[in-house]
């Protein structure tokens, strides 16, 4: 399996390189011929791996973090979305001011 593959499945490269380690085979890579060569994972290793106590610890790790970052996005987009609204506002009411004071004249 290459990296790619490995991603495809739920692999990083941090888990790829705690977990598996050095590659079993490298190729030139197929796409490019100044590319850094593909690296390449038995199949029989990565589903060890995948079914070791350390991968399920370190992808449902994984998985709790990228939900709390979501969360902390969504949250940080409300507040943005807020303020903007209440600038709008602001922006309305002192237009609407500026328009009275003109119409009531000297």
């Amino acid at each position: 399996m290459s990296l790619a593959g490995l991603r495809a499945r739920g692999w990083t490269v941090g888990l790829v390189r705690q977990l598996l380690g050095e590659p079993d085979l490298s190729r030139a890579n197929p796409y490019s011929a100044s590319a850094p060569p593909t690296r390449l994972y038995r199949a029989e290793r990565v589903e060890a791996a995948e079914q070791s106590s350390g991968f399920r610890v370190v992808t449902a790790a994984t998985v709790r973090r990228s939900g709390t970052a979501r969360a902390g996005l969504r949250r940080s987009r409300q507040e943005v979305s807020a303020r903007a609204a209440a600038a709008r506002g602001e922006a309305a009411r002192s237009g609407a001011e500026r328009q009275d004071t003109d119409e009531a004249g000297p």
